[in-house]
């Protein structure tokens, strides 16, 4: 092997070293970066699940006193709503609600989807998203579910994660995501 290399010139060998630190040091960079990539989403997942956790607490308040019979089944379902409508984090990031059936019962954004059966609501890659988060709450009682979905205020969708979490003595479905573009 060494006779191999010393056949080469001294300049040669000298760029053929140069180049192979040089490659080394770039893909170790990559790396680094994906690395740091992958930390950021990971940390990111992790602040939706919690913050989906608060509002996931505001209707587990709501129920509690509900029953304790201080509120009716309707007042506390509109109290929780109400509060988890005001909620934003991250600017403009909010929480919506649907029910086990697809049917969306709470959306500060657009509420025009509110009452909605969105069981046929698809993203461009064929994702039927509601059917997607109610099916994470059926299997594991809460997770996150990818899909594309537009930002308020633009129509083009993008890619999105959300975390969703059940509350099954209503029957609902509480859930916010993260833009990943």
């Amino acid at each position: 092997m060494q006779n191999w290399f010393r056949q080469f010139s001294v300049t040669l060998r000298l760029r053929a070293l140069i180049s192979f630190a040089a490659l080394s040091v770039l893909t170790a960079s990559l790396w680094l970066l994906w690395l740091h990539y992958e930390r950021q989403m990971q940390d990111r997942r992790q602040a939706v699940q919690h913050i989906v956790e608060v509002a996931h607490g505001i209707i587990s308040w709501a129920h509690g006193e509900q029953s304790a019979g201080r509120l009716s089944a309707n007042e506390a379902q509109k109290i929780a709503l109400a509060q988890i409508g005001h909620l934003r984090y991250g600017g403009e990031e909010y929480f919506w609600v649907n029910d086990m059936q697809t049917r969306m019962v709470h959306h500060p954004i657009k509420p025009a989807l509110d009452g909605q059966d969105l069981s046929q609501i698809k993203d461009p890659n064929g994702v039927y998203l509601f059917r997607a988060f109610v099916e994470q709450v059926r299997e594991a009682g809460a997770g996150f579910v990818a899909y594309q979905w537009p930002k308020p205020g633009q129509e083009a969708p993008v890619d999105k994660i959300s975390y969703v979490k059940g509350f099954a003595p209503w029957g609902w479905v509480v859930g916010s995501g993260l833009y990943v573009d």
